[in-house]
């Protein structure tokens, strides 16, 4: 093979790496952003914080749900994922994450955790997610959905106390990632306003019922 032919292969083998690095590496592929969502903020209640101390279990999801990708729903219910965004863990590790700190800004609870590694709970929260998605009708701007179903109940008693639900649904303002996590954002509060009123609630009328009873006496031996 002459030189010059050797030069023209070798210049036609860069000129075609050149181009297809630079159609991948110019990339049409969206930038991919990672979000956060927010727990509720502290407020001052005046009240004294209730003697309970509450496990939050890691959340148990829906098909398609267990992955850091943020779910959206076309028309059809067919599920689908954005292109330009993740969440920065996995959705269940997401509102663990928010309900937890949601509790313990309230104030309300001696303590809040999410693993039994430290100490025995008082209660164990289950939560249930059903949906945690963006929902799209004809076209525009979707509603994020979040339905949660929570179900309390002591630790060493192995049974469920109470079952509720806490069910948001928000519109985003426009069909923009930043507009879609800031809708996911209030919807997921929402909903973690209703879980908090009702566990708060419910632990301390419990803490109260307990209290109120008489103390349990063995009877004499014979």
């Amino acid at each position: 093979m002459s030189p010059t032919l050797k030069f023209t292969i070798a210049a036609a083998l860069a000129c075609l790496a050149a181009a297809c690095t630079g159609s991948l590496f110019k990339t049409q592929l969206p930038v991919t952003q990672t979000y956060q969502l927010g727990a509720l903020q502290p407020q001052a209640s005046g009240v004294a914080a209730l003697d309970v101390l509450l496990l939050v279990a890691r959340p148990i999801v829906a098909p398609g749900l267990d992955t850091d990708h943020i779910a959206l729903v076309h028309p059809g219910r067919r599920l689908d994922y954005y292109a330009g965004g993740t969440w920065g863990a996995p959705t269940p590790e997401v509102i663990q994450n928010v309900v937890v700190a949601s509790l313990q800004n309230s104030g309300r609870l001696r303590g809040v955790q999410r693993d039994l590694a430290n100490f025995r709970p008082d209660f164990v929260l289950q939560l249930d997610v059903r949906a945690f998605q963006a929902e799209y009708a004809d076209g525009g701007a979707p509603h994020v959905r979040v339905d949660l179903i929570a179900t309390i109940g002591r630790l060493n008693e192995r049974r469920s106390v109470l079952s509720f639900a806490a069910v948001s649904d928000e519109p985003a303002a426009a069909n923009t990632m930043t507009e879609v996590t800031a809708a996911f954002d209030r919807a997921l509060q929402a909903a973690t306003g209703t879980l908090l009123a009702q566990v708060i609630d419910y632990v301390g009328r419990e803490g109260s019922a307990r209290e109120a009873r008489p103390p349990e006496t063995t009877p004499p031996s014979q």
